[in-house]
């Protein structure tokens, strides 16, 4: 069995809270099913820094503890991440969703991991994650227990089978990095690049092509 966890691909498009104060919205999820939730307003990171057009990704990346889905993207894996979680709504200048995983599977394997732990005994982090195989059975998304003050998130963690059906539907702009494998050989890395975007015509530089191709017709 491969697990993997979520992981950022390089210059693909972000999504972030308009509201810095719903970053705390989204830290603080847990695996809780959310009755009265709140869509905060969200906007995208189309561009660089250079101002370059970022990767097109059906998952705009916010952080390796939440899954944000365009359109696309949910229509095709609705029935495949349903029975694990819910969809929350998000607001913004295009569809786009939340999928709360809410099937927590208590797999860790304490006295194989390792882990870093509060005065208290309280798990902190974990550096070497070591999971139960018979404990994790058929759940294909799931996340760990957490910590009741909420100071350790987990993390989303998917089998293999579904990090593959994601490929195989052809969504792009996501990777997945190998966080535990109890088999011989496993690829450390998987990853859908997103696609390129062209840049953005300027209505000034549509207006020049436009009189330079008038001049060309008239040979000037």
């Amino acid at each position: 069995m491969k697990i993997y966890v979520l992981s950022v691909v390089e210059g693909q498009e972000w999504v972030l809270p308009h509201q810095p104060d719903d970053y705390q919205l989204f830290a603080t999820l847990g695996a809780r099913s959310q009755k009265r939730w709140r869509s905060p307003r969200m906007k995208f990171l189309r561009e660089q820094d250079d101002g370059t057009p970022r990767l097109y990704s059906d998952f705009p990346w916010l952080g390796e503890h939440v899954l944000i889905l365009r359109g696309t993207a949910l229509g095709s894996l609705r029935p495949i991440l349903e029975p694990y979680g819910e969809f929350l709504p998000l607001r913004a200048d295009e569809p786009i969703s939340l999928f709360n995983v809410t099937t927590v599977v208590d797999a860790l394997d304490e006295e194989r991991s390792g882990i870093v732990r509060f005065d208290d005994g309280g798990i902190m982090t974990i550096e070497n994650l070591v999971l139960r195989t018979e404990a994790i059975a058929g759940a294909e998304i799931f996340k760990l227990p957490e910590r009741a003050d909420g100071v350790r998130r987990s993390d989303i963690y998917l089998q293999e089978t579904i990090v593959r059906q994601i490929g195989d539907l052809g969504l792009k702009g996501i990777a997945f990095e190998l966080a535990w494998n109890d088999e011989t050989v496993g690829r450390d890395r998987i990853e859908y690049r997103g696609v390129k975007r062209r840049a953005p015509v300027s209505s000034a530089s549509s207006l020049r092509s436009f009189w330079a191709g008038l001049l060309r017709k008239a040979g000037l």
